[in-house]
């Protein structure tokens, strides 16, 4: 796999450092959560701090997509706040950006991060396929949709996605997915796409790695078996893979009884549901 497994980091405990174009400060403090050692491609968390600028417009040589956490970011006249995304196809333009009150967000690029200067589109850049503002946060939640391996009734009750992106070619996706109190999937699962997640709220048992909070990030191949999952009082998961995503399950004699304890543990809760830094999601 071109990007190392990562299970887990958290976030908001990464030390976040300038990121300089053309040895030139661009105001982000960036923390790598990622990055593909073939093609360049790089999941950052970052920040800007209030009143920031870039004046300078431009595109980026690859695919770009935004997911603002906290604060809001500004990108010509579109406002991107607190829980909404967006994405740039390589070559759009991307016009003078800024925040007013500072903004923490996710940059995740499937390429090396170039920013080209320009006041237009690069010729043939895919602006059809350009998001300029999704509400990921306020959109309602849908029915999981059937899957190769994992027809839709047969997904866990209770779980909910909202789908942000789809790749109209290879199938790569973009979503949000739901978990409601008390849910469990007790079987550990697979499948032939990576995978690229990171906790926006609430509590969840991942597998062996035990129990994990928001703010937790994980990029895993597929092939790599994970599970049972659980979530005592609900969570929402920001998610991407590189195409269709499939299911491969495997049960477990022991999967249940770690499922049963999680659900009843005593001293790893406060009693109520954890939110946690960047706010309600569910």
């Amino acid at each position: 796999m071109a990007r190392d497994h990562i299970e887990y980091l958290i976030c908001n405990q990464l030390d976040r450092k300038p990121l300089i174009d053309k040895g030139i400060s661009t105001g982000f403090r960036v923390a790598e959560l990622s990055k593909d050692h073939c093609t360049g491609a790089i999941s950052y968390y970052a920040s800007v701090g209030a009143q920031w600028i870039r004046i300078e417009t431009g595109y980026y040589e690859s695919d770009l997509e935004i997911l603002v956490l906290k604060g809001s970011l500004t990108i010509g006249t579109t406002t991107l706040r607190e829980g909404h995304y967006s994405f740039l196809p390589a070559g759009c333009l991307l016009d003078t950006t800024c925040s007013e009150e500072g903004c923490e967000l996710l940059m995740l690029f499937d390429g090396a991060p170039i920013f080209t200067r320009s006041e237009t589109n690069r010729k043939k850049a895919q602006t059809e396929l350009r998001i300029n503002d999704i509400d990921a946060r306020g959109m309602p939640w849908g029915a999981p949709p059937a899957h190769e391996g994992r027809p839709a009734e047969e997904a866990p009750p209770g779980l909910g996605v909202k789908f942000l992106r789809v790749d109209p070619i290879s199938g790569a996706y973009t979503l949000l997915t739901k978990q409601p109190e008390g849910w469990f999937d007790p079987k550990l699962e697979k499948h032939s796409i990576w995978e690229e997640l990171i906790l926006l709220d609430g509590d969840y048992l991942m597998g062996r790695m035990g129990k994990v909070d928001a703010g937790t990030y994980i990029f895993r191949d597929g092939c790599i078996a994970h599970g049972p999952q659980v979530s005592r009082y609900g969570c929402v998961w920001f998610a991407r893979g590189n195409g269709p995503i499939d299911f491969d399950y495997e049960e477990v004699p022991w999967a249940e009884k770690l499922v049963d304890k999680y659900l009843t543990a005593k001293n790893i809760f406060a009693d109520q549901r954890e939110v946690g830094s960047w706010g309600n999601w569910l």
